[in-house]
């Protein structure tokens, strides 16, 4: 509740499975990424894994996740 009170409720909608924003951001990454480029993003709880497999699918080639210090998978690069 403390965080819909401050946030856009765009800014907290990933679609039905909250994953849609990395979706997009996989399917457009190739065509705004300079050569030698990164994407970073922040996952959710248990959602690394399918962002990773988004990127993938995307033909980018995703990093193992780094975990966060309470030991989550929290980053996708």
């Amino acid at each position: 509740p403390e965080v819909a009170r401050h946030e856009p409720r765009l800014a907290l909608d990933g679609g039905p499975d909250g994953l849609e924003p990395y979706r997009l951001i996989a399917s457009e990454a190739s065509t705004l990424l300079v050569p030698g480029g990164w994407v970073v993003v922040e996952a959710g709880d248990r959602q690394a894994s399918d962002i990773a497999d988004f990127f993938a699918a995307a033909g980018l080639n995703p990093l193992r996740p780094r975990k966060d210090l309470g030991g989550i998978d929290r980053v996708v690069a």
